[in-house]
């Protein structure tokens, strides 16, 4: 019987990465490593893996590290697209390869396969009609073909007591036109959510999702803000010059907009966010210190080992910090068995580090581990 919703994890292909397989998996997965290791690659890859019928989950892991695309798109969500795939330099013809991914454990999604193309066509009458709504002067009868990118998937997925089965979908994405509809999402879908590094720092922008919550959600979400903070008495969606903010009401501060917090709260509430989203599912942080002071990080660490135990949630974050590893390993004393550390180094390899491997590395070594 699986311990995790994932007890092993296997990236066959997947941007820069091949052949690197994740063994004995925890609860908690800490991913270090050097610069350009592929640490962020895993988490997307995760993210990939759990929901491969759905592309609004592929819009998101594709315009992650577009960091202007909230604003001015240094590149189209096609090219992010693309380059989920692998590029080989040595390719006859220049094209990606397929994306190859593949996990053992109570998670349903055994295997997910995806291969992309260009297409050169008519979108659908669904996607025409959407097209003319959000573009003016875009007219369905005069358009013509559009450029854009398909992309197939193939998944194989345990049914209860039923053998696998597979099933295989396929998505297009066309260019230069705004994606943002969740026309294709998948009932099979599985609990994940992807809080990034530097998403603290689009708080104003917080406050669209929190009211998208439902009413159970938000107050869980006030509830594990107030395991980090005992003082804060509600969290609410509230309106100045037409633009909704978050509004907290605190004990000893009063009302305050969430712009007024330092970056640590504003980190807080996005990982809380994404707590409550992925219960019963994987929860992914990509530098999992940052906004986070080092002095705090112990704090932080044990509520997140409580939240997961609570709310059966497999965490996977990155860090380059040692005081974050510092954080973790303090957290981890009670229950050790359920915190693993893997280390990617070049050659594909991901090497696992139990909690007394790494204590003994870290505490009693003193060395170096990143």
């Amino acid at each position: 019987m699986s311990t995790y919703h994932l007890d092993s994890f296997t990236i066959g292909a997947f941007r820069g990465l091949e052949n690197t397989t994740f063994e004995r998996l925890g609860r908690f997965n800490l991913l270090i490593g050097g610069n350009n290791s592929g640490k962020t690659s895993v988490l997307e890859a995760l993210q990939a893996f759990c929901n491969p019928e759905s592309p609004v989950d592929w819009v998101r892991i594709a315009n992650a590290r577009n960091s202007n695309a909230r604003v001015f798109p240094a590149y189209s969500l096609n090219d992010c697209l693309a380059w989920l795939f692998p590029h080989v330099k040595q390719a006859e013809n220049g094209s990606p390869g397929s994306i190859h991914l593949s996990g053992i454990g109570a998670c349903s999604i055994q295997q997910v396969e995806a291969s992309i193309q260009s297409v050169f066509g008519m979108p659908d009458k669904e996607d025409l009609e959407y097209f003319a709504r959000r573009m003016p002067g875009f007219n369905p009868e005069t358009s013509g073909n559009v450029e854009g990118l398909e992309i197939k998937l193939d998944s194989v997925r345990l049914q209860g007591d039923s053998p696998a089965a597979s099933a295989s979908v396929t998505r297009r994405f066309w260019q230069d036109i705004p994606f943002v509809r969740g026309r294709g999402i998948s009932s099979n879908a599985f609990p994940v959510a992807a809080v990034l590094g530097f998403e603290y720092r689009f708080a104003e922008l917080y406050a669209d999702s929190y009211s998208r919550l439902k009413a159970d959600q938000q107050q869980e979400i006030l509830n594990l803000a107030q395991m980090f903070d005992s003082g804060i008495v509600s969290v609410s969606v509230a309106s100045k010059n037409r633009r909704p903010y978050l509004k907290i009401e605190h004990k000893d501060l009063g009302e305050v907009p969430l712009m007024v917090f330092g970056d640590g709260m504003k980190r807080v509430l996005f990982i809380a966010t994404g707590l409550v989203t992925a219960k019963e599912g994987l929860l992914l942080l990509d530098e999992i210190e940052s906004g986070i002071h080092a002095f705090v990080l112990p704090e932080i660490m044990k509520w997140l080992f409580r939240a997961a135990r609570e709310y059966n949630i497999q965490i996977f974050a990155t860090t380059h910090s040692l005081e974050a590893v510092d954080a973790v390993l303090l957290s981890a004393k009670e229950t050790p068995d359920e915190f693993v550390t893997y280390r990617l180094a070049g050659e594909h390899i991901a090497k696992r580090l139990n909690f007394n491997l790494l204590t003994d590395l870290r505490v009693h070594g003193g060395l170096e581990i990143r």
